[in-house]
Parts: structure tokens; C-alpha cells; sequence
């Protein structure tokens, strides 16, 4: 274990919404979630975040509030405007395309495909048709595509590298939807269920508790243990707010952790996607390697290689996790020459790390430290650095050092 924990506790339940404002009360950035958002061609909605009480306990409300007549999502959809509603259908398809094509950031991106693309494969099943042709109803609507960007921005902003959640408490009955009356669990959330083996435990409340994105969240990113955090130190909590009224306070309580261990090295999987070149140019293969990277790569690069019939050419090499495959690969393919790509798992070491901020007179510079066998390394931000050096004309590697200077009594003080 290593770096920062997530424990949720549905005991009344989890959402999208409820999540959102867990986080953000837990100590995510309002403004963060608000600049990835802008980063989507998504109109037609506002958000707000505000305190209120449920059952006596203070929670954080986030809301989406939508347009009555919202403008398209993006410009695929614009042709369908005289069918459709504006927020009434959105393919599965078309949403992974609007997120891999943006600039979200990598770690939002990656996590926020993650949570749709389960949803996709549960929807897929229910209906009886393949995920790329599922059309999402309630769960494809702006405010949902909002709720799990925003979980996905809450996440990377707290610096979370692992998810935990508790048995999840359901309630009963019917509700009503897009298709008429249906039962508690809504049958999404029963397919998430039964493939993932989500704990859940049916209530005596009429309604229903646990919603697609909700169950989509523990199903993609989270792991099953209880009410026992084991190798684990509690920070600080949050509170999110549901809609619902319930016997019991209709809220979601989110758990910052830390683990109490000395980190230790973490073994990986990764995915490794290679394809030979020898008749692209030097731009587009540039241009193809920061779509890579903007798609959730961890990792993009082209090495010089002599080819058949002594071609010059490269190797274009992409590292990238499991659920980022698919989306790696319509990019390959769409910007470059290739017609034909290798796919393989490799094992990776992974040296334990966490991010530290000094303050120095000219601006903050964030570091990443890792450690191994006792030893501690640190790495000023590149980001950060070049800003503070454009901005006062020092060199990069003045900047540089004095930022490790100033790390070294964080560092001393164990706070690697």
C-alpha cells in the first residue's frame, strides 16, 4: 500500500451526485472540477455546491441544474438535434469520444472512461445489445456525464491512488424511469451487482438507494473490505448530500486515508501497444503521440529503427493501463499510418510516491517524492518550475535546485 486511500460508506446509498460532494467536502478544489469540466464541449447545465443539513448532520449538496433547451454536447450530436432531445440519448460511443478527444487531464480521463465504460458493458447486457450501441437514458444525460467527470477531477485533485467502499445499503419497491416502472435494484445496478459481486443489503426504505453511478464508481475503481482498514490512518471526512428523504440521513460519507506502513515498491501490469512506421512524417507522428498521451497513456514514444528494404522508420510505443486500451487504439490508428499494431502485458516496479508543495518567494513548486530501501528521491514538477523561471528569468535549473533545497527539511522531517 502507498499514498492516499478513499473509503466510502453507503450506508444510505451512493450516487453520482452524493459522491461529488463527498469529495468536495472531503477537501476537493470546487474551482479544479470546474476547469476540467470546461474542458468538455458540454453546454447547457450549471453547478453548484452548497452546505446544508440532512437528519441534523451537515453535508455538501452538489447539484446539476440543466437548461430547459440545452445546446448540443458536442458536434457529432448536432445532426440528430430534430430527433432527440438534447439530453434525452447519448451513446456510449459518442461519450468516449467526447472524453478521449478532450484535454482532460490524464488521470481524470482515465478514471472517467472507466466508470462509463462499465456502465456501457451492465446497460450493454440488460438490454441485450453490445456496449458500443448502448443509448444512455438517465444515466447518459448531462447531469450524470458531469457527476463522473467530477468524481474523476475529485479523485486526482485529492491525490487518491486507491478506492475502498462498505457493504452498500439498497432500498425497495419500484420507481419510475424512461421505460415505466421498474424495480429496486434498477436492473443496471442489478447487473452491476451480480458481475462484481457488490455487497449489498436490501432496507425497509421505498425507493431507490443505490444508482447506476453510484454502483458503477465501486464497481470500476473501488475494492470490497468491510468496515476494516487494516495498515490504514483516517485524515479527515467528508459529507455528500442525496436528494432523497430517508428514515436515516440520505448521505455519503467519504474517508481520507493514509497508509500507516512504510511504503514498499508495487508490482504492476501495465499494456504495452507497438507498431512499426516507415511512411509517416516526423509532424504527424508528434502530433499522434500527444493525442496518446492526452487519451491516458502513461507513456508515448517513437524510436528510430531501420526497417524492410532499408527504410528508416520508427517504433511507436504506447504504455497504458487495461481500460485505456481501446480508445489507445482508435487514436493509433486515426493519426497515424499504421494498419496494424502488437498488444502485450508487461510487469512493471513501481517505487512508492507521494506529491509535497514548498513555497518559494517566487511561486509554489510541487514535488514528487519516491523512496526505495531507505533512500529518497525528489522531483521539482516540471510545470512548475518553467512557469517560475519564464516568469523571472532565472534559469531551469536555478529554479530546479532551489526547490530541492527547500524540500530538504520536509524530507528530513519524514513527511516522504
Amino acid at each position: 500500500m502507498h499514498g492516499y486511500g478513499l473509503y466510502l460508506e453507503g450506508y444510505s446509498g451512493i450516487s453520482g451526485d452524493m459522491t461529488v460532494g463527498a469529495l468536495l467536502d472531503l477537501g476537493a478544489d470546487f474551482a479544479y472540477v470546474k476547469e476540467q469540466m470546461e474542458k468538455l464541449p458540454l453546454t447547457g447545465y450549471t453547478m453548484t455546491c452548497e452546505e446544508i443539513v440532512k437528519k441534523g448532520i451537515q453535508a455538501r449538496a452538489f447539484r446539476v441544474h440543466l437548461e430547459e433547451e440545452p445546446k448540443p454536447m458536442w458536434e457529432a450530436y448536432e445532426k440528430e438535434q430534430s430527433h432527440h432531445h438534447a439530453h434525452s440519448h447519448r451513446h456510449y460511443r459518442e461519450i468516449r469520444k467526447m472524453i478521449t478527444e478532450s484535454s482532460l487531464d490524464a488521470g481524470v480521463k482515465t478514471r472517467a472512461l472507466r466508470i462509463f465504460q462499465v456502465l456501457a458493458e451492465a446497460e450493454g447486457h440488460v438490454h441485450g445489445c453490445a456496449a458500443e450501441d448502448v443509448a444512455f437514458h438517465e444515466v447518459g444525460a448531462v447531469d450524470s456525464i458531469v457527476d463522473i467527470v467530477g468524481i474523476a477531477a475529485c479523485l486526482e485533485n485529492l491525490h487518491v491512488e486507491k478506492v475502498f467502499y462498505s457493504r452498500l445499503y439498497e432500498g425497495q419497491g419500484q420507481i419510475h424511469c424512461q421505460h415505466g416502472w421498474i424495480p429496486v435494484p434498477v436492473p443496471a445496478v442489478l447487473e452491476l451487482v451480480t458481475t462484481y459481486k457488490l455487497p449489498i443489503q436490501i432496507t425497509e426504505n421505498q425507493g431507490e438507494m443505490i444508482t447506476p453511478t453510484g454502483a458503477a464508481v465501486a464497481a470500476a475503481l473501488g475494492e470490497y473490505i468491510g468496515d476494516a482498514l487494516d495498515g490504514w490512518r483516517m485524515i479527515r471526512a467528508g459529507m455528500g448530500a442525496g436528494e432523497r428523504e430517508f428514515p436515516r440521513a440520505n448521505v455519503l460519507r467519504a474517508i481520507l486515508l493514509e497508509a500507516e506502513q512504510e511504503p514498499i515498491e508495487a508490482a504492476e501490469t501495465v499494456w504495452v501497444l507497438e507498431s512499426n512506421v516507415d511512411d509517416c512524417s516526423g509532424e504527424r507522428l508528434g502530433y499522434a503521440i500527444q493525442r496518446l498521451l492526452d487519451g491516458g497513456a502513461r507513456d508515448a514514444a517513437c524510436l528510430p529503427m531501420l526497417m524492410k528494404k532499408g527504410r528508416p522508420g520508427y517504433l511507436l510505443q504506447v504504455i497504458c493501463d487495461e481500460e485505456a486500451l481501446e480508445g489507445l487504439e482508435d487514436i493509433l490508428f486515426r493519426e497515424t499510418t499504421s494498419i496494424g499494431l502488437r498488444k502485450y502485458k508487461e510487469a512493471r516496479t513501481v517505487l512508492p510516491r507521494k506529491t509535497v508543495e514548498v513555497l518559494l518567494k517566487e511561486g509554489r513548486v510541487r514535488l514528487k517524492v519516491c523512496q526505495r530501501k531507505g533512500e529518497i528521491y525528489a522531483y521539482p514538477e516540471y510545470e512548475d518550475v518553467r512557469e517560475i523561471a519564464e516568469k523571472t528569468g532565472e534559469s531551469y535549473q536555478v529554479i530546479y535546485e532551489r526547490a530541492l533545497q527547500a524540500a530538504g527539511g520536509l524530507l528530513e522531517e519524514g513527511h516522504a
